[in-house]
């Protein structure tokens, strides 16, 4: 049987933050969807620059374990990891800057809809999220799930 690769994890990952987000958006709990709409992101984002460009999971030194993050070599070679929104959303702009015409890329410079997310938010009573802000986020992620989607389809980032 073969083994699941890192970036499909992160891709069906991504699908099952955005059903739960949706759930949750529904139900009125603005809170949880939006830190779901952020982890669905993440992770298309995530399987994007593992499938796109030479990010990987791959040791960054011999005979260590595999990266727990996505990581790829700065100018100097030394490993640039990539984590959470939104510095992440930056981070993905940045790699797929000059991509022929990427639209994903376009998409990520023209807004900033994860600014103010943030991980660690979890640990709040929630009371700052308003729908507002909610439903910003679901579009943003729905977008770029949809170019994710597009993209694993064609097997290009259009």
């Amino acid at each position: 049987m073969p083994q699941t690769s890192v970036e499909d994890h992160y891709a069906r990952a991504a699908m099952r933050h955005h059903d739960d987000a949706i759930y949750l958006h529904d139900d009125g709990r603005l809170p949880n969807a939006d830190h779901h709409f952020g982890f669905a992101v993440e992770c298309a984002l995530k399987s994007v620059i593992l499938r796109y460009t030479q990010a990987s999971m791959e040791p960054t030194r011999p005979g260590r374990p595999p990266s727990v993050k996505p990581w790829a070599p700065d100018a100097a070679g030394n490993p640039r990891y990539f984590g959470h929104l939104p510095g992440l959303w930056s981070d993905v702009a940045l790699l797929l800057h000059g991509r022929g015409g990427s639209i994903l890329s376009g998409v990520l410079a023209a807004s900033q809809p994860f600014d103010t997310w943030a991980v660690e938010d979890r640990y709040l009573d929630g009371a700052a999220i308003g729908e507002t802000e909610v439903r910003s986020r679901r579009a943003a992620a729905e977008l770029i799930l949809s170019l994710h989607q597009q993209a694993l389809i064609d097997g290009v980032l259009t």
